[in-house]
């Protein structure tokens, strides 16, 4: 039996052994769902680049980004 058939065969039999308590996941979710309400915007950038252009607003005060032998 593959693992998601035996999590459904459990839920329909009751067994609880596999899945968080209510409590449990109240409070996670207390956690984490601030943060996703302050998500970053996503940015496009050619494929094989250093990246978006807003990311060299991250490294200014920095340095800048350094080359590696890998990007050679």
């Amino acid at each position: 039996m593959e693992p998601y058939e035996r999590l459904l065969g459990d839920a329909r039999r009751g067994d609880r052994t596999l899945f968080g308590r209510e409590d449990a996941i109240e409070a996670a979710w207390r956690v984490v769902d601030p943060i996703l309400g302050d998500a970053t915007p996503v940015r496009a950038y050619e494929p094989g680049s250093w990246g978006p252009i807003e990311a060299d607003n991250l490294t200014s005060g920095h340095g800048g980004w350094v080359a590696t032998a890998a990007d050679s």
